[in-house]
């Protein structure tokens, strides 16, 4: 059944990105389309990390008043830095009407860490409830290239269509990760896009997850049409290692054209991110910004918030805490 949202033609069209990371390691991504009278016509949230009892993707989901109505929310993976405090957004903000996508991990619970069996033991208490009126939309299969979610506008304005698109994991890749001992939870982590249809353009978000080599090196072969390679937004892969550099072969250029703007979290354990990756990305990206100020070291909760005015055809960048371009 499509899902369809009428507007009224003076309604202006605003979307907020929001790119959250912390002092030492974790992230989560915010998606929020809205009018100008500050409706919230569509919202998305990706992943979340708490550090020192603040989880900043719960208190900027509060300040938009998005309890219980949160349209859709993806736990990329179950890495710790992905995942401490999802068991809180799902229960605050998601319902039986909210499509949650997750990684295909609930067969994988004993090889998890705590944090993430806590956080899938809630999440099959989900899925086991079997009547129509208490069923939750979970899939723990998604895979490229599926739909997540597809909502239609109607009426004399500037939106058309919003499409959520899987980009990773590949089936291949991702099955072969659940059958192992070990498996690398990087190689089944969520990427996904988010593509706005307008009347005369698209405008293109990309959010990577810890995306790794090999998955976009099947990515880059597979050639779909459907998956664009210039955005105006990019969430940069897995902390900008060189793991992941190779995105930057399926980004390229369109008409001479690069990506508008790509940002990136930090991992200070592991050095992340890498400099000389950053400076690859410059190819194809005209700015990058950071959570945390890697060329002065100054870590800590850094929240880079991008404002797209649709109607006017701009964005304005906000840095909050240690957020700075880089």
């Amino acid at each position: 059944m499509k899902k369809m949202i009428i507007l009224e033609e003076k309604e202006k069209i605003y979307i907020d990105v929001y790119h959250i990371g912390y002092s030492k390691q974790g992230e989560g991504s915010l998606f929020i389309l809205y009018t100008d009278t500050g409706k919230v016509l569509y919202s998305l949230a990706i992943d979340c990390y708490e550090e020192s009892q603040c989880n900043e993707t719960r208190n900027i989901l509060k300040y938009w008043k998005l309890e219980k109505k949160l349209n859709m929310f993806i736990w990329t993976h179950p890495h710790d830095d992905h995942s401490i405090g999802v068991k809180e957004i799902i229960q605050t903000f998601c319902n039986n009407n909210s499509v949650i996508c997750i990684a295909n991990i609930l067969s994988l619970k004993e090889k998890c860490s705590d944090v993430c069996k806590k956080n899938i033991e809630y999440i099959q208490t989900l899925t086991s409830r079997k009547t129509v009126k208490n069923k939750w939309h979970i899939n723990s299969m998604v895979h490229f290239p599926e739909i997540m979610d597809e909502v239609y506008f109607i009426g004399e304005c500037e939106i058309k269509k919003l499409v959520v698109q899987c980009i990773s994991p590949v089936t291949e890749l991702g099955g072969m990760e659940a059958g192992k001992k070990n498996p690398d939870f990087n190689m089944m982590s969520i990427g996904c896009i988010v593509k706005i249809k307008m009347k005369d353009q698209n405008i293109n978000f990309l959010f990577a997850g810890d995306m790794e080599h090999y998955t976009i090196e099947k990515l880059i072969e597979e050639e779909s049409e459907s998956i664009p390679n210039i955005y105006n937004y990019i969430k940069i892969p897995h902390h900008g290692s060189e793991n992941a550099e190779n995105m930057i072969e399926y980004l390229g250029f369109d008409n001479g054209m690069k990506s508008e703007f790509a940002s990136v979290s930090v991992f200070v354990k592991h050095g992340l991110p890498k400099r000389k990756v950053l400076d690859t990305y410059r190819n194809v990206v005209e700015q990058i910004g950071c959570t945390s100020d890697i060329n002065t070291k100054k870590y800590g909760l850094g929240v880079i918030r991008l404002r797209y005015d649709l109607e006017a055809r701009r964005v304005l960048h906000r840095f909050y805490g240690t957020a700075t371009f880089c």
